[in-house]
């Protein structure tokens, strides 16, 4: 009995001293991110600053990134010999750049080799500052003055509210990328988070119109916590040609020029009521269908691109479609049982051919 008491009180003294002293005691470790906002695209890196004793083992520590909830994006191992290197101690971890399009949360975590916690931080990235920069139209026309495609907006999206923000127009380098030297520069100062745009007249900074060709844009903002981003370069193209301007012509709707397609069968008809006077056509069909075709007489090199029809249903309303060819507007009438239209009034919009 006396035998087996030293031998428990060995046990227990011998414990005692393992809990006491466990393995990578003295390490301590923190985990340092920028201040202010995180912007995507981010990729670190993540600074971990490892303390210890000299006397301390050398141990391997695992670092993670990681999305809550949705496992690690990055593990390294790293280890810290207290023999080979001092305290305090750092260590870098970065990983391929994230993008996200709402605030994301992310966690660094250091853990010891038996998955004990020593330091996390949280932070969250949000989209990049600057954003869906494009011009629109990509393709603009400013050589003359003609009010089409004269300018471009160059519109962007900012993820905060900007304490400054600028422009640039870019030539292209000597091989046709951005960014060349610049052409155009615009400061146009703190704006609100949202979307916003910039007009183009092409002109470069001392207000002479800049030669034609392929062009850069690329915004730059600063936010409230001083960081600046500058975005991904559009593409805009300044340019002159052939371009078609659109314009608009009526007639009344008793200037049809001719009726078509009209089928009635054994029990259907239609009757065309042209009243000059009033300026109208009258179609009423009963289980029948008949096309009036309105001929514009367009020049070469005119089309038309869309058509209306100034139009009373009557009693039974008018039941039709409407098409047009390059030079021809058509109303087409259809029943069963019955329609009755009124057309008062033909229009078109055609576009015709413009050096610019």
């Amino acid at each position: 009995m006396r035998r087996s008491a030293a031998l428990l009180s060995v046990l227990v003294v011998g414990a005692s001293l393992s809990v006491a002293v466990p393995a990578s005691a003295g390490f301590g470790a923190i985990v340092q991110l920028p201040t202010g906002t995180i912007y995507s695209p981010y990729g670190g890196p993540a600074t971990i600053v490892f303390t210890f004793d000299e006397d301390d083992p050398a141990t391997i520590f695992t670092i993670r990134l990681r999305r809550p909830g949705h496992g690690v994006i990055k593990e390294q191992d790293h280890l810290v010999d207290p023999g080979a290197t001092t305290s305090p101690h750092e260590v870098r971890l970065a990983w391929r750049d994230i993008s996200v399009g709402t605030p994301t949360e992310f966690v660094v975590d250091v853990r010891r080799p038996n998955g004990n916690l020593v330091a996390a931080e949280t932070f969250t990235i949000r989209p990049p500052l600057v954003s869906e920069v494009s011009a629109s139209p990509a393709t603009f026309y400013p050589v003359v003055v003609d009010g089409y495609r004269d300018t471009t907006d160059i519109r962007f999206s900012l993820a905060a509210d900007s304490v400054d923000t600028s422009v640039t127009v870019y030539e292209p380098d000597d091989f046709g990328r951005c960014c060349g030297a610049p052409v155009r520069s615009a400061d146009l100062g703190p704006l609100a988070k949202g979307r916003r745009a910039w007009t183009w007249d092409g002109t470069d900074d001392g207000s002479a119109l800049a030669p034609t060709g392929r062009y850069f844009v690329r915004v730059t903002a600063t936010d409230a916590d001083a960081v600046s981003e500058t975005s991904r370069a559009a593409r805009v193209e300044l340019t002159t040609g052939t371009i078609r301007l659109t314009a608009t012509k009526r007639k009344d709707g008793s200037a049809y020029a001719k009726l078509a397609d009209e089928q009635p069968n054994e029990i259907g008809d239609c009757i065309v009521t042209r009243d000059k006077a009033a300026g109208t056509t009258s179609v009423l069909c009963a289980n029948a269908l008949i096309s009036v075709v309105w001929r514009w007489n367009l020049d070469p090199g005119e089309r038309i691109e869309s058509v209306s029809f100034a139009i009373d249903g009557g009693y039974y309303g008018c039941h039709r479609k409407k098409r047009f060819t390059k030079t021809d507007a058509i109303l087409r009438v259809i029943s069963p049982p019955t329609s009755t239209c009124t057309i008062s009034e033909a229009r078109i919009r055609y576009s015709y051919p413009v050096a610019a």
